[in-house]
């Protein structure tokens, strides 16, 4: 069993000891109403103060009006948001941890709908990636903005916080001034150090006694540049990647995989400058997290999506039991719900979140209600669970956790379900391999019997007397398309389960999912000629954009040819053709050899009417009510195995 003995050691902070290189760095959660946190909010952090983070930074909060990134952003100009601070810090002190903020301005970095507020910057220079065309500030302007720091460090000093991060990443306002292609500015903030620098003073006079660092893009040269001029200024430094205002470099501020992970760790170097250095961006592992501390790559480590799916990660980590960490599959579920401006959800771990309304197994009934039917958890319950993809994976180790005897009954032999064939194919490899090994540990400890190559049937079921059915039967891929002709065709998941066709190959997408994506990318790795069609106005319209992004830069590189707006038509000899989705009487002919079809899904509901008709009460969860994603079938499974209000 590993130490972990860098990782977990203490660390001083300026003013301040963390007690363990643990921390959950600023993420919006969209726990927020009118700018202020929500007792959700509170609860979500609690949380990770609960299971041991040695520091928690809170969400950015905007020093400004003009610096709310989204309508959900915190607003730490409020007198009121004090107030909230100190909910906060009072339920996570208890534990330890430390409490930060981060203090922020988006510049031209605005997310927002009509009617939309003024944009502003250091120069008028539009932004790609939100369509944002900022005004230059005016001098003042910019000096009243140094002003706002330092009044929203003083509301945060007075409301007890440990400490204040400025961030000065992701091409946000700070950046914007350091930049020199960002800031062409004739007055004295056309000194790239200027800005930073009154900012930084400003905060640290209004907050003298709080640790106070600065956070940077380690893939940024102007940050690199500018380091060393405020690196005086502040207790510690905090590195990420990406940068917000373009469609590729956005991604590296929360990249999946295969992005590797550590993908910070190479980029630390130039920034040991003498403070501590806290690191993020895709680490996940703390075994790994405790290797780059003692390489002198870091002193501490944001690991905040995998504190997101195990909260108790650090506690886990202390205790010795590293291998009972439910690890981070890198879906980007999370931000996604940032980037929808729903509340923080993450795929594996349905309770983030909603840590107020969905207690853990054995922590009562329904949510909030204490109260369950007979029998309840622990009471003799035996569960049957029909299917070993994630919604029935999920099921069980819900059942199982809350001490119920629980049957896992699976046609195929192997458990997995979709995800099992995704993980043919890059993007999905990791994520596969990590689920796989959460569920394996999660069913082992609470000694799931899981039947593989086993079919169900309502005899089957019946003869096992279960007290509670649950059918997560999934999916089947849709499979009617038009007359090819004697050009070959081949579904999706056969090639992902190992089939190929010959020849150039033609991935014909419904709507922009990852299937297509996965397929083509899959056959031009193994020198397949390939054209990805899709019927929706861009290739991966429906995945989450930096997925999206990382596909099309892949499939790019790998010489896949893109065509969006298209569905198949019909075939003659070597060539398929397709029709425009907006003008169907437009034709485009594409050669090919052989066709995939990735046309969507849908549900293996037979089993269910096959219950009802016997009446045989069960719940289904997961793709067999209707095809959706990973999220959806964890959480229905999570639900369907817990007990009913009585």
């Amino acid at each position: 069993m590993e130490a972990l003995d860098h990782l977990l050691a203490p660390l001083a902070v300026g003013p301040v000891e963390l007690p363990c290189r643990i921390a959950s760095t600023s993420h919006q959660t969209t726990l927020v109403a009118d700018h202020l946190p929500t007792d959700d909010f509170v609860a979500y952090q609690a949380a990770r103060a609960a299971g041991g983070a040695g520091l928690i930074v809170m969400e950015a909060v905007a020093v400004a009006p003009s610096g709310l990134l989204t309508a959900h952003t915190l607003a730490g100009y409020f007198d009121s948001t004090a107030a909230g601070y100190r909910r906060i810090a009072a339920a996570v002190r208890p534990h330890g941890t430390k409490l930060f903020v981060q203090l922020f301005h988006g510049g031209r970095e605005v997310i927002s709908s009509a009617p939309r507020a003024e944009v502003v910057s250091a120069s008028a220079r539009p932004s790609q990636r939100f369509q944002t065309e900022p005004r230059a500030l005016r001098t003042e302007e910019v000096e009243e903005l140094v002003d706002a720091y330092g009044r929203c460090a003083a509301i945060a000093a007075a409301a007890g916080l440990d400490g204040i991060e400025v961030t000065g990443a992701h091409g946000y306002l700070l950046e914007q001034f350091f930049d020199p292609e960002l800031n062409d500015r004739e007055d004295r903030y056309g000194d790239p150090a200027a800005f930073a620098t009154e900012v930084l003073a400003a905060v640290r006079a209004a907050a003298p006694g709080l640790a106070l660092g600065l956070r940077l893009s380690a893939d940024s040269a102007a940050a690199r540049a500018i380091a060393p001029r405020v690196v005086g200024l502040v207790d510690f430094l905090h590195l990420a990647i990406g940068h917000s205002a373009t469609f590729a470099r956005s991604t590296g501020i929360a990249p999946p995989p295969p992005t590797p992970r550590n993908a910070v760790a190479e980029l630390t170097g130039p920034f040991r400058l003498g403070v501590p250095l806290l690191a993020t961006t895709r680490i996940v592992d703390p075994v790994e997290a405790d290797a780059l501390i003692a390489a002198g790559t870091a002193d501490a480590v944001g690991m905040t999506r995998a504190l997101i799916t195990d909260p108790d990660l650090p506690r886990k980590a202390r205790a010795g039991q590293v291998d009972s960490v439910v690890r981070c599959i890198g879906c980007n579920a999370c931000i996604a719900h940032y980037h929808a401006e729903t509340p923080i959800r993450c795929a594996q771990n349905p309770r983030a979140g909603r840590e107020l309304t969905l207690p853990p197994p054995g922590a009562g009934g329904a949510a909030g209600t204490g109260r369950s039917s007979a029998p309840g958890p622990g009471e003799g319950r035996r569960v049957v669970v029909v299917g070993a993809g994630p919604a029935g994976l999920a099921a069980a180790a819900e059942a199982g956790a809350a001490g119920d005897e629980v049957i896992v009954l699976e046609r195929a032999e192997r458990s997995g379900g979709q995800t099992r064939l995704a993980g043919a194919a890059p993007a999905h490899e990791e994520l596969a391999r990590t689920l796989a090994a959460n569920y394996e540990t999660l069913l082992a400890r609470a000694d799931v019997d899981v039947r593989l190559g086993t079919e169900a049937d309502v005899e089957t079921i019946t003869a096992l007397r279960p007290d509670l059915v649950v059918l997560a039967t999934g999916a089947r891929p849709y499979a009617t398309a038009p007359d090819l002709g004697e050009v070959p065709v081949l579904g999706a998941w056969d090639v992902l389960a190992g089939g190929r066709p010959s020849g150039r190959v033609l991935v014909a997408d419904w709507g922009g999912e990852p299937t297509g994506l996965d397929t083509a990318e899959l056959l031009a790795s193994e020198g397949h000629q390939v054209t990805l069609v899709t019927a929706a106005p861009m290739p991966g319209f429906s995945v989450h954009q930096y997925a999206r992004h990382q596909y099309l830069t892949r499939l790019e590189r790998a010489g896949v040819a893109l065509a969006s707006g298209l569905e198949l038509d019909s075939a003659a000899g070597a060539e398929v053709h397709c029709r425009s989705i907006f003008a169907p009487e437009r034709k485009t002919a594409i050669p090919a050899d052989a066709v995939v079809l990735a046309l969507g899904r849908v549900p293996e509901d037979a089993l269910s009417a096959a219950l009802r008709a016997a009446a045989i009460p069960h719940r289904t969860a997961g793709d067999c009510r209707s095809p959706r994603g990973l999220e959806e079938a964890i959480l229905e499974g999570t639900l369907a195995a817990r007990p009913v209000p009585a």
